[in-house]
């Protein structure tokens, strides 16, 4: 009789499979996935040394590692570094390599051969595209190598990505094939709208705004809610657990802030960073005229390379700023508590402990990102842990609030209260969106921008 911890990975090859199928046609043999899945499985189950085992495999031909990825290289893209000779791909062989491929530096290229067996041909280089592209540091997403990459993400916790796109992972006893887009759409998509409008109606009679209210909406929408998702996914990486409670009103009632601060960078760079592009894009005619003799005397013209070099070194700089604040903000999730922000994503305190005594019992897990009543599903609040349990409490008896936590092991719940009910999504998709040339079929109408299909460098 088959363990049943053996039939976890099998459940995510099936779903790999198909995905792999619908996106691309031709994929490994079920069987195939399934191994190499139950290797990574059982990889992390093992410690190594005392240290638990982190890895990322990608499944790259050989003979044509570049296949799936045709056309131009950019200089500082992943290369492939073969082994003198082919490596078993088993748990002993990727225990011992998982100490030389860090997942944020480098990766196992794994293939199989004609047997259907697979072995380990190499590593990868360069990886530090994918978490720059992550972090902020990288502007485009960044094309990975190979068919589809798997990583050890925690003990008995597998994800499997093609490029920067989840297919699916497995998380300990549980498989998950969808993740709410809740950040992008439904009711917490619409609180943030709401904390957004707000800022940028009590600053629009500053005077010092640089770009009409449409296009600055929409633009700081979409760079905002990437903004929150990095903060994220910096938080799973320290996998240390914790969380963002942002709340409309900046009250201390029912918390204790361990420490207390005020940290406004972050809105302040985006939207530093976000008109400086747009001025950077203005400047930039497809075909200048000459310059006439007076305004060649002693000026710089707006497209000489003078100016372009200006201003690409002035957005360069915005960048690393909000680089910064995001590291930043994420940092502060290793204090045990929670992190505290107004609806303007000003950090108030960190290590902050939730204390209500509001009654609430019952909880309701939405299975769709628009928390439609009828795929709700009615749960026990004691289901949760202390943390959650704390911030739940907290967002029902503040309305408006959002809270939004990340686990030990790397999931991301978020939480508000809809109506007279506390509603929970969890598995929160925090993928990120960047502009398109056009606007998709599904985009709603109007001035904020919804998450786009189509990712363009």
């Amino acid at each position: 009789m088959m363990d049943r911890t053996t039939q976890y990975p099998q459940h995510l090859a099936k779903l790999v499979a198909l995905r792999l199928q619908a996106d691309h046609g031709n994929v490994p043999p079920e069987a195939v996935l399934t191994r190499l899945l139950e290797t990574l499985y059982f990889a992390s189950l093992k410690n190594e040394e005392g240290r638990p085992i982190f890895c990322t495999v990608n499944y790259v031909d050989p003979e044509e590692p570049g296949r799936n990825h045709p056309g131009r290289r950019q200089a500082d893209c992943w290369n492939h570094v073969p082994f003198d000779r082919p490596l078993p791909f088993d748990v002993r062989t990727l225990s011992k390599l998982a100490r030389a491929a860090d997942p944020a530096v480098s990766s196992l290229a794994v293939f199989r051969d004609r047997k259907n067996k697979l072995f380990i041909w190499g590593m990868v280089d360069q990886e530090p595209r994918h978490s720059d592209f992550i972090s902020l540091e990288a502007g485009a997403t960044p094309a990975r190598p190979g068919l589809f990459q798997a990583t050890i993400t925690g003990v008995g916790n597998i994800s499997v990505y093609r490029n920067d796109s989840l297919i699916g992972s497995l998380e300990q006893n549980t498989l998950v094939e969808e993740y709410h887009d809740v950040l992008w759409s439904g009711p917490v998509h619409d609180l943030l709208v709401g904390y957004l409008r707000s800022y940028l109606g009590d600053t629009a009679d500053n005077g010092d705004g640089q770009l009409a209210a449409e296009p600055l909406e929409g633009e700081m929408l979409m760079r905002w809610i990437n903004s929150i998702c990095r903060i994220l996914m910096n938080i799973q990486t320290y996998r240390h657990g914790g969380g963002l409670l942002i709340t409309p009103q900046m009250s201390l009632d029912g918390l204790n802030v361990k420490y207390k601060i005020c940290y406004d960078r972050l809105l302040r760079s985006l939207r530093s960073m976000v008109e400086r592009k747009a001025l950077h894009d203005a400047a930039l005619p497809s075909a200048p005229s000459p310059p006439t003799a007076s305004q060649s005397a002693g000026h710089v013209l707006p497209y000489s390379p003078v100016a372009v070099n200006n201003r690409e070194r002035e957005l360069r700089e915005h960048k690393n700023e909000v680089l910064g604040a995001i590291r930043f903000i994420a940092s502060l999730s290793c204090v045990d508590g929670f992190v505290l922000l107004d609806r303007r994503m000003i950090v108030h305190g960190f290590g902050v402990e939730v204390r209500t005594d509001t009654l609430l019992s019952d909880i309701y897990i939405a299975r769709d990102s628009h928390a439609r009543s009828n795929l709700l599903r009615k749960s026990e609040l004691t289901q949760y842990g202390t943390r959650h349990r704390a911030m739940m409490r907290y967002c029902f008896d503040k309305p408006g609030s959002l809270g939004l936590v990340v686990s030990q092991d790397g999931d991301i719940r978020a939480m508000t209260r809809i109506d007279d009910m506390l509603v929970l999504w969890e598995n929160i998709d925090v993928q990120l969106a960047y502009k398109a040339a056009g606007s998709h079929p599904g985009q709603q109408p109007g001035p904020l921008l919804r998450r786009v299909n189509t990712r363009v460098a």
